[in-house]
């Protein structure tokens, strides 16, 4: 038989795993937040976050309830992670956003900071392939309009030729 004392120190234990969980939540929220959402990234992420969050609740149960399952453990985790929601929660999250925010704008600068003398590079190289396709394109629409000449003629030749054999006949 556990003492009342024991039972309000594995509560107020599990109360902290849901506040574990909640902050796992916000970090969740705040790195999908910051990407692009996309379904197979989106759905490994919720995956991540379950099993993440299933280790915490073992580990909680485990270690320091030694795997004693009672209604008050679930009901622990729920209300800690509903406290967690509604004390700290909002700020942690704006935080967390702010700071996930910052990372991915960071990471962004640096890879065009990195990649700036390879585009440059790359431009340097392509410049005189695309003067000369445009020089091509140029020389190839001038060479389509003049092989257009005879079959407008013809066409044109066509329509006069039958107005032709109209007066030719009257």
């Amino acid at each position: 038989m556990e003492t009342v004392q024991f039972q309000i120190f594995m509560f107020s234990i599990t109360l902290y795993g849901g506040f574990l969980i909640g902050v796992l939540y916000d970090i969740y929220r705040a790195i999908r937040g910051t990407g692009r959402k996309k379904g197979l990234i989106t759905s490994i992420w919720d995956i991540l976050f379950l099993i993440i969050s299933f280790f915490i609740v073992i580990n909680v149960v485990f270690s320091s309830i030694f795997g004693d399952l009672r209604a008050y453990i679930f009901i622990g985790f729920i209300v800690g992670f509903f406290l967690y929601e509604k004390i700290a929660g909002r700020i942690f999250q704006v935080l967390l956003l702010k700071i996930f925010t910052i990372i991915n704008l960071s990471v962004k600068k640096c890879i065009r900071f990195v990649s700036a003398p390879f585009k440059l590079l790359w431009g340097i190289i392509t410049k005189p392939f695309t003067i000369i396709l445009v020089y091509i394109k140029k020389i190839t629409v001038k060479f389509k309009n003049v092989a257009e000449i005879p079959k407008k003629a013809l066409k044109e030749w066509g329509k006069y030729y039958k107005l032709l054999v109209k007066r030719d006949k009257s």
